[in-house]
């Protein structure tokens, strides 16, 4: 099986390409407003270095968020483009969940038995999704939240939990968050293991895949959490 992984829900611009299970290419650049600009040729490229022909994919995963409004929406477009050329399936991948499953990894290791995926929401806000770690397992506990840094450090247990994700840096300022919380430090993950990326959305896709799920483009929206207006001019 083809799977071609998008993201652009968060600062990461990324496309992947897995290949019965093995991460065949990838190609990403973590810089803000370059999605539009930069993702077909990110395509282009992978497909191209793996020898694979878009009629080849078996489906095509995208995060879907929370995150970015106008990078949620540009990769959702492609893949219903990619979806109108060939046919094949839409998968859509919890950018929050796929955050914590790229995490949870070297979260172990650091000791942690949970793992807190936050996306900066603006203001004081976080997009936040609380998971625990059982084995190899990534169990949400919490629905995803649109909360202030305050409410959700309060709702945290009292538990080691590493935080992936870039609202970290906006934790860490909170009185008694970060290290200073008495109950249990947060344990912040490294940049290189706190990112979302391409391979972490076609991970979680190809197993979401497996279990048949699949999303009926005509109706497939962004999971914006928070509502949405688009401004225009009177």
């Amino acid at each position: 099986m083809n799977l071609l992984a998008l993201e652009t829900a968060t600062s990461v611009c990324g496309v992947a390409l897995l290949r019965d299970g093995v991460l065949a290419e990838e190609r990403w650049i973590e810089e803000r407003y370059v999605a539009a600009e930069r993702i077909f040729g990110f395509i282009d490229e992978v497909l191209q270095r793996a020898g694979v022909s878009p009629g080849a994919l078996s489906g095509v995963a995208v995060s879907i968020g929370p995150g970015s409004f106008t990078g949620l929406r540009i990769s959702l477009s492609v893949a219903k483009g990619l979806h109108a050329a060939t046919g094949m399936a839409i998968i859509p991948v919890p950018t929050l969940e796929a955050l914590a499953h790229a995490g949870a990894a070297r979260a172990r290791a650091e000791g942690a038995m949970m793992i807190l995926a936050a996306l900066d929401a603006r203001r004081d806000e976080v997009y936040c999704q609380l998971f625990e770690l059982e084995g190899d397992r990534v169990t949400p506990v919490w629905e995803v939240e649109d909360l202030t840094v305050e409410a959700m450090v309060r709702r945290l247990p009292a538990k080691p939990i590493a935080v992936t994700g870039d609202a970290g840096e906006k934790i860490t300022r909170l009185p008694g968050g970060g290290a200073g919380r008495r109950e249990s430090p947060l344990i912040m993950l490294p940049a290189e293991h706190a990112r979302c990326s391409a391979a972490a959305v076609a991970r979680l896709g190809a197993a979401l895949y497996g279990s048949g799920i699949r999303s009926d483009p005509g109706v497939l929206e962004p999971r914006y959490v928070k509502e949405f207006f688009l401004r225009t001019k009177d």
